[in-house]
C-alpha cells in the first residue's frame, strides 16, 4: 500500500510539473452588447476589448492548443456560457480555424458554425502597444444561453488560450454607459475600469494538535487547470 501511495504520489507530482498555472491578464473594455431580438437564432453577442500603449502580452499558442471563450452577464436574470475554441482544420473550408503568431496576433474563424455559436474571435497587439480583443457569437451557428439579464448592470468576456493565459475584458456595476430594452437588448460600453472574469476559489486548510483544532481559509486566484486537482487528489492518498 506504501509503495502503491509513493508510485501515485510520483506520476501526480510528474503530471503537475507539466502543468502551466495561467496568469489572468485584465484589457480595458470598449463595449458588449447582447441581444435577444426574437427567437434563438437571431440572438447575437459582440464583445471588445481594447486598450492603449499597454502593458500585456500575448502568451499562448491557440493554433497548437485552441482556446476558449466564456462570456456572462449580470442583473435581474443572470447567464453565463463557456464556448470552446479549438485548433484543427474546417471540414468544409479547408482552412485552420486558428491562424497568426503571437508577434501578429490570433484570430479564430468559425463561418459555419461547425465548433458552436462563436463566428470569430481576436487577440493583438500592435507595434505601437494597443492591444485589443473581439469575439463575435451568432445564435444562426448554434446555440446562445447568454441573453439580456433584463435588466443587465455588468459583464465578461473571458478568453483563454490553452497552456497559456486568460484574458479578462469587464464591464462592472456602476461603471461606464449601460443600455437595457427589456428582455431584448444589453448594451454595456464606455467602462473606465478593469477587473477579472476569474473566479477565485477557496481551499479550506484544517491544522490540529493534541489539544486545539483550527480552521483557515485562504483565496486565491489560479488558471486552468485548476491546483484545487492537485491539492484534492492529495487529500484521497492520505
Amino acid at each position: 500500500m506504501q509503495l502503491q501511495r509513493k508510485l501515485m504520489l510520483g506520476s501526480i507530482v510528474v503530471f503537475a510539473a507539466g502543468l502551466a498555472y495561467a496568469a489572468d491578464q485584465q484589457i480595458q473594455g470598449n463595449s458588449l452588447t447582447v441581444k435577444n431580438p426574437s427567437t434563438p437564432d437571431k440572438r447575437k453577442i459582440t464583445g471588445k476589448g481594447k486598450e492603449k500603449t499597454s502593458p500585456n502580452t500575448i502568451n499562448g499558442n491557440p493554433t497548437t492548443l485552441g482556446g476558449s471563450v466564456t462570456i456572462s452577464a449580470g442583473g435581474g436574470s443572470p447567464s453565463a456560457q463557456l464556448c470552446p475554441l479549438p485548433q484543427g482544420t474546417s471540414g468544409i473550408t479547408g482552412k485552420p480555424f486558428w491562424s497568426g503568431d503571437a508577434v501578429k496576433g490570433f484570430k479564430y474563424k468559425d463561418s459555419k458554425g461547425e465548433n458552436g455559436a462563436v463566428k470569430s474571435a481576436q487577440i493583438k497587439k500592435t507595434a505601437s502597444g494597443n492591444f485589443s480583443i473581439k469575439v463575435v457569437v451568432s445564435g444562426k451557428l448554434g446555440t446562445i444561453l447568454v441573453t439580456p439579464p433584463n435588466p443587465g448592470t455588468n459583464g465578461c468576456v473571458l478568453l483563454s488560450l490553452n497552456g497559456g493565459d486568460t484574458y479578462s475584458v469587464a464591464f462592472l456595476v456602476g461603471d461606464g454607459l449601460i443600455t437595457n430594452k427589456g428582455a431584448t437588448l444589453y448594451k454595456h460600453k464606455k467602462v473606465t475600469l478593469q477587473g477579472s472574469c476569474v473566479t477565485p476559489t477557496t481551499t479550506p486548510t484544517t491544522s490540529t494538535t493534541s489539544t486545539t483544532t483550527s480552521s483557515t481559509t485562504t483565496t486565491t486566484l489560479y488558471g486552468s487547470p485548476s491546483r484545487a486537482f492537485f491539492d484534492r487528489v492529495i487529500g484521497l492518498l492520505d
